[in-house]
């Protein structure tokens, strides 16, 4: 979402089309709006990290300073991961089906655990669940840990939101990430014993124990 009232906005957008960043007076002359205002809008956008300033260029004689976009700012324009994601799902599913998709999803969970695994060094199984919870809530997750059964001896993760909801709801192999995800962390077995796209109010995951 773009940032500040509608001078900003158009500050940004001269900015964002003009990679090589905007003088004062080039702003001025593109929005029409009085220097002045110009440089306050700049103030407010480069005090919240939207703008920065880089090596000035001579402007009518005299060194200008010139703006260009950091990436915070680039990033207030909106994004449509969500429906470029979905093209690349339909895609893969159109060309292994199913089952294939489901086992592809599983198999980049577990590949995409080797990342994290460095943090669960030393801990033992227990601490592990509690470091992984971690890295779930790192990475949007809002998980925890709730307790298991009487004679299991971990407890089990569950989540009251999932980052990729949309998907997950249309296509429900996405699913199948965490399942590998958590499985490459513990070694074992997982269980996805609840989920929220069959109507229940959280995702809870349970590690099997080793055979």
């Amino acid at each position: 979402m773009l940032v500040g009232g509608d001078s900003q906005q158009q500050v940004l957008r001269r900015l964002l089309e003009h990679k090589t960043g905007m003088t004062v007076d080039e702003l001025v002359d593109s929005i029409g709006l009085s220097r002045s205002a110009i440089n306050q809008h700049l103030l407010v956008l480069e005090r919240e990290g939207h703008i920065e300033q880089v090596t000035a260029r001579k402007t009518k004689g005299r060194p200008g300073r010139v703006y260009v976009l950091t990436e915070k700012g680039t990033n207030t324009f909106p994004k449509k991961y969500s429906w470029f994601s979905r093209v690349l799902i339909q895609a893969l599913e159109r060309s292994v089906g199913s089952e294939g998709l489901a086992k592809y999803m599983f198999d980049l969970g577990v590949d995409m655990s080797a990342v994290a695994i460095p943090r669960l060094v030393g801990k033992n199984r227990a601490e592990r669940v509690d470091e992984i919870v971690k890295i779930m809530n790192e990475t949007g997750f809002s998980a925890y840990t709730v307790p298991g059964k009487k004679n299991e001896k971990l407890p089990r993760i569950e989540c009251k939101n999932c980052v990729y909801h949309d998907l997950s709801k249309e296509f429900t192999a996405v699913c199948r990430f965490d399942i590998g995800f958590l499985s490459g962390l513990m070694g074992v077995e997982v269980e996805h014993e609840t989920c929220m796209q069959q109507g229940e109010d959280a995702c809870r995951f349970r590690f099997k124990a080793p055979s």
